[in-house]
C-alpha cells in the first residue's frame, strides 16, 4: 500500500507538470528571445553537468548497504530506480538543449533557400516561422518539466548523504562491536 501512495504522489506530480508546463509554454512562448535562449543554454548545461555528477554519486557502489550478497543484491532495485529517474531528467536536459539548437538553425538567414535546395520545396517564411513557434513551446514545454524535476534533486542528494552517513556510523559501531538498542 505504501508503494501504491509513492506512486500516486509520483503520478499527480506528473500530470500536474505537465499540464502546468503546457499551460506556461502557451503563455510565455511571445516572450521568448534570444537573450532568453541563450540564458537556458547556459542554464542545462550546467544541470547537465551537476547531473553528471550526481548519477556517479548514486551509482556508488559503496552506497550499497553492508552485509551478505543478497542485501547488497535487494538494494540494487533502489539504486537503479534512482539511477533510471535521474536519467530521464539528464534525457530533459539533453533535449532541451537539442531543440534550442535546432531552433537557432532555423533561425539562421537564409534558411529556406537552404532547404528548398535539398528538396524541401514547400518551405516558405511562413511555414518556417510556424515551426519556429512550435520549437520555442517545445523549449519552454521542456524547460517548465526540468525545473520541476530538477527541485527534487537536492532532497535526493541529502538523503544519499544521510544514508551514507548512517552507514559509515553502523561500519563504526561493528568495529567496535556496539550493538544498536
Amino acid at each position: 500500500m505504501a508503494n501504491w501512495k509513492k506512486y500516486q504522489k509520483k503520478s499527480i506530480f506528473l500530470i500536474a507538470s505537465i499540464l502546468v508546463s503546457g499551460f506556461l509554454c502557451v503563455l510565455f512562448q511571445p516572450l521568448l528571445n534570444e537573450k532568453a535562449l541563450d540564458l537556458l543554454v547556459n542554464i542545462y548545461s550546467i544541470l547537465a553537468g551537476f547531473l553528471i555528477g550526481v548519477i556517479a554519486l548514486i551509482g556508488d557502489p559503496s552506497s550499497l548497504p553492508s552485509g551478505s550478497w543478497r542485501i547488497a543484491e535487494s538494494s540494487t532495485k533502489n539504486v537503479f530506480r534512482n539511477l533510471q529517474g535521474t536519467r530521464n531528467l539528464l534525457s530533459i536536459y539533453l533535449l532541451t538543449l537539442f531543440l534550442i539548437f535546432m531552433y537557432k538553425l532555423l533561425s539562421v538567414s537564409g534558411v529556406e533557400t537552404i532547404l528548398n535546395s535539398y528538396g524541401f520545396s514547400s518551405i516558405d517564411k511562413s511555414l518556417l516561422q510556424t515551426f519556429k513557434v512550435w520549437f520555442e513551446m517545445g523549449i519552454l514545454f521542456f524547460s517548465f518539466i526540468a525545473f520541476s524535476y530538477s527541485f527534487m534533486l537536492p532532497a535526493k542528494l541529502f538523503s544519499i548523504q544521510q544514508q551514507r552517513v548512517n552507514k559509515e556510523i553502523e561500519h563504526r559501531r561493528k568495529n567496535a562491536n556496539i550493538t544498536k538498542q
